[in-house]
């Protein structure tokens, strides 16, 4: 089970970590594990949620000229959390 990239999150939503700290951290321990087949242990559940967490993480930008669909600080969070509480991990 993947309990420290789900735990990287949770510290995040708790604002122990700056967007650009958890954004950089998590991509790299995801793909860690994603290349050492760590990832295919998980629970479904867990599995796409830590998926769609990278996602987000992927889109984050902490330029003020940032997409229209690239996140900032406190939209990174907020959607964090959101996927925490949809699949309750």
């Amino acid at each position: 089970m993947s309990t420290t990239i789900l735990a990287l999150a949770k510290s995040f939503s708790k604002e122990r970590l700056t967007a650009d700290e958890f954004a950089n951290a998590y991509m790299e321990l995801w793909r860690f594990e994603r290349d050492c087949n760590l990832l295919q242990e998980d629970e479904d559940n867990l599995s796409e949620c830590l998926s769609s967490i990278f996602c987000l993480a992927d889109l984050f930008n902490p330029d003020v000229d940032r997409e229209e669909y690239e996140l900032d600080e406190k939209q990174l969070r907020d959607k964090v959390i959101e996927l925490i509480e949809k699949f309750k991990v």
